[in-house]
């Protein structure tokens, strides 16, 4: 049920006093009825300069170079999510999301639970930033029902007798605060007089009246132009068709009022004149009422833009709308220092603003101790906020080097605990790594069965290598007198005597040098990128030696082309591995001959 069902009648949060030193206070709740509401109200309303806040408001609506990098950061800021943290006993720092079922339970309704608190966190930020002030408003609904949270800008709520008022945005009805309801204001502080309120358009108003009206002025020029274009003078002579001619000139300046987009609108006015006038120049002549100031207001309206950029508490990239042209490399650092220096500060302001007078306060009424319910307070998941680097490469190799967790490695790289394979998997695919380096492994039934592979083993000798079949089966060699441990045979003259199908040593040579060409591409790290512009990427293996070599062989369509030339799949695959995991391992260039050894 909603926890402002216990609230009521306590509009100021309660409890022991708190252990942890105090906290600046840049909220405070407000008493919702009785004779403190006038009070409150009166000390507002002397310290808040309240046309300011109207202004502020007013150019965000008319300017979109203002608007649009206010609403990127309230975009960003709505990307948060809330959880519950303790404070350590010592450090009085948030030790991570908390464990306690009940304080995560509250966490979970702050600002109307998930439905709710993207957008109740944009308008937090956009009335932080615009007029500075906003109230919070927590309304129980009964009937074990969520409560019912609204941000309003701080103009919007009214002192009406002995009670508050606002109008619902939702229902747009008048309704009146009753000691069930809990008001919260909050408000950016000014550093001269910390009772007002301030904020990151504040200073930017003049530049704002500059921007507007340089526009205005443009616009004006623009229809001025429109409807007529300086001074035309006649010459006497011309006065025997005067009136006929300033009557056709009238109608076309008319129509090009009417049709400002259309062709006809640019074509010349056409009237006769005396030859000799026309050659002397003197029958009609022109005069452009346009000043040397009117040519510089554009300068001055884009300096204006960059003024304001330079004023708004944000950086100037975010502020122009151009972090999106930074390169790849740089583009997460602008985002990492955005949010550590303008989003950060105003999430922590807002966890302890609603830790202080609705999170604990609603602990202690959930029936946790008051001492314990002072250790808790409102923490932020900024993971879909800020884009930290790729780190993948530096991952990779402190997992392959047994220093972090399975785990970790998948969170950090974004990707769900459920994604794991399961124990069967895992041991199988690290059996198909360890047989690509040993094929000889094969001939134990346990390990073939493994790796999901259907043949049929026949025991061999210790020390004599299995060969593959054309069909796919375990073949022995006969023992030798003294037989070398061969895995992959690097002479062809052991060859057996069957010959692959014809056309499939060429058509398996287009997926070897696929495979090869995938490997080359995971080889290209951030350190080799650059390096290597002119050896194709199917050969920068025998540039760039991989330590695992097994773990890059990937060979695609292996099955399907097994079923074309009616072989084993299994078989055939297992053989193409066993080639391109060989080439990787020695650095040896590809060569037909020794492919189709393989496949024999």
């Amino acid at each position: 049920m909603g926890i402002l069902d216990k609230l009521r009648g306590t509009p100021a949060p309660g409890g022991t006093e708190r252990k942890q030193p105090a906290k600046s206070m840049v909220a405070a709740a407000m008493p919702l009825s009785g004779p403190g509401v006038r009070a409150v109200a009166r000390a507002r309303t002397a310290s808040t300069t309240d046309q300011w806040q109207k202004e502020a408001w007013y150019y965000f609506d008319v300017i979109g170079e203002a608007r649009s990098p206010l609403v990127w950061i309230a975009n960003a800021v709505s990307q948060a999510d809330v959880y519950a943290t303790e404070l350590d006993p010592d450090t009085d720092k948030p030790t991570g999301p908390s464990d306690d079922a009940m304080a995560s339970a509250a966490a979970r309704q702050v600002l109307g639970g998930p439905q709710q608190r993207m957008g109740l966190l944009r308008l937090i930020a956009l009335c932080w930033q615009v007029p500075g002030e906003m109230w919070i408003i927590i309304r129980p609904t009964g009937a074990g029902k969520p409560d019912q949270w609204h941000v309003l800008s701080g103009s919007r709520l009214e002192a009406k007798g002995d009670t508050w008022q606002y109008t619902d945005p939702t229902t747009l009805q008048r309704v009146t605060l009753t000691s069930r309801d809990r008001l919260i204001r909050a408000w950016c502080p000014h550093p001269d007089d910390q009772t007002k309120a301030d904020s990151a358009m504040r200073p930017a108003l003049p530049v704002c009246r500059e921007i507007e009206k340089a526009s205005q002025n443009i616009a004006a020029r623009l229809d001025s132009r429109i409807a007529t274009n300086g001074i035309a003078i006649l010459a006497d002579e011309l006065s025997a068709s005067g009136d006929d001619f300033m009557a056709s000139l009238m109608n076309a300046a008319e129509l090009g009022l009417q049709n400002p987009g259309q062709a006809s609108s640019q074509v010349p006015v056409a009237f006769n004149a005396p030859g000799e006038l026309i050659a002397n120049g003197g029958a009609f002549a022109h005069f452009d009422l346009n000043t040397a100031f009117d040519g510089s207001v554009v300068d001055l309206r884009d300096n204006g833009l960059g003024r304001l950029a330079k004023a708004l508490d944000m950086p100037n990239d975010v502020a122009e709308g151009t972090q999106g042209e930074s390169n790849h490399w740089t583009a997460w650092q602008v985002e990492e220092s955005t949010y550590k220096i303008y989003i950060e500060p105003l999430l922590k302001t807002i966890g302890d603003v609603l830790s202080e007078h609705w999170f604990r306060p609603a602990l202690i009424l959930m029936g946790m101790a008051p001492d314990r319910a002072a250790r808790f307070e409102l923490g932020w998941d900024t993971t879909a906020i800020v884009a930290r680097p790729d780190d993948t490469e530096n991952l990779r190799d402190l997992h392959d080097r047994i220093l972090i967790s399975d785990e970790y490695m998948l969170t950090e790289n974004g990707v769900p605990m459920d994604a794991m394979p399961s124990s069967e998997e895992r041991t199988r695919r690290y059996l198909e790594k360890v047989v690509l380096g040993a094929p000889t492994l094969l001939a134990d039934p346990n390990v073939a069965d493994a790796v999901g592979l259907d043949i049929e083993v026949q025991p061999v000798a210790a020390g004599v290598d299995a060969e593959i079949g054309a069909g796919g089966e375990l073949e022995t060699p006969e023992p030798e007198p003294a037989p070398v441990p061969n895995a992959l045979p690097g002479t062809r003259g052991d060859a057996p005597d069957n010959e692959p199908p014809e056309g499939l040593t060429a058509a398996a040579e287009v997926l070897v040098m696929q495979a090869l060409d995938r490997a080359g591409g995971r080889l290209l790290t951030n350190q080799n990128r650059g390096r290597f512009k002119d050896v194709p990427r199917h050969e920068l293996y025998r540039q760039i030696r991989p330590e695992d070599a097994g773990s890059l062989v990937e060979i695609k369509f292996a099955d399907e082309l097994a079923r074309s030339f009616a072989v084993r799949p299994g078989a055939l695959r297992v053989a193409l591995e066993m080639y391109v995991t060989k080439l990787l391992s020695t650095g040896e260039a590809y060569d037909p001959d020794e492919l189709r050894w393989y496949l024999r």
